[in-house]
């Protein structure tokens, strides 16, 4: 994967997550939907971010 595209993911995914925090009933996959419009994100990177959605955080 090309450092653009991992720095893109990247933002997508921080952006997607503060989406979340912030628009108060909002379901993941609207805010999916609207990182992927915000990003132009192609259907492999928004199948990227959704599986990122579903993974359980990662342990300390």
């Amino acid at each position: 994967m090309k450092k653009a595209d991992a720095e893109k993911r990247a933002r997508a995914l921080d952006w997607l997550n503060i989406l979340l925090k912030e628009t108060p009933g909002i379901t993941k996959l609207d805010a999916l939907e609207q990182t992927a419009l915000h990003f132009d994100l192609s259907p492999l990177e928004e199948e990227w971010l959704l599986q990122q959605l579903t993974l359980p955080p990662p342990s300390e």
